[in-house]
């Protein structure tokens, strides 16, 4: 479609799947360099990742969707107080896919279980 998608991440293996997928990585240190130019903002991280410093540099017209487990990822208050808008669609996948969601969630511990040699 298009769209230049940046996708967030702490760890360098995950940087490195989400440049081999195609997509711009970023490290979460950097975030606050470049919130400003997104147009979109998807959050997955179920803790406060877009709190008031953040949502302060986001364009007005940007759109979030939160679609983190709760209590979600967004300062909704500060977003509120800034005319942001935030779709709050906590917990999605388990919400509207439960047994995918759930085998998703097994395969990801059980690899890293083995990973571990646990």
């Amino acid at each position: 479609m298009g769209a230049q998608t940046y996708v967030e991440a702490r760890k360098f293996a995950d940087l490195a799947m989400i440049e081999g997928h195609g997509y711009v990585s970023l490290p979460i240190e950097q975030l606050n360099s470049h919130i400003h130019e997104f147009d979109i903002i998807f959050n997955t991280i179920p803790s406060l990742i877009l709190d008031d410093q953040l949502l302060k540099k986001v364009k007005k017209d940007a759109l979030i969707i939160d679609l983190a487990s709760k209590p979600g990822g967004v300062d909704f208050d500060a977003a509120k107080e800034y005319n942001i808008r935030v779709i709050w669609a906590l917990s999605l996948p388990g919400k509207i896919a439960p047994v995918t969601s759930g085998a998703i969630i097994k395969d990801t511990i059980i690899n890293i279980i083995n990973e571990l040699g646990v």
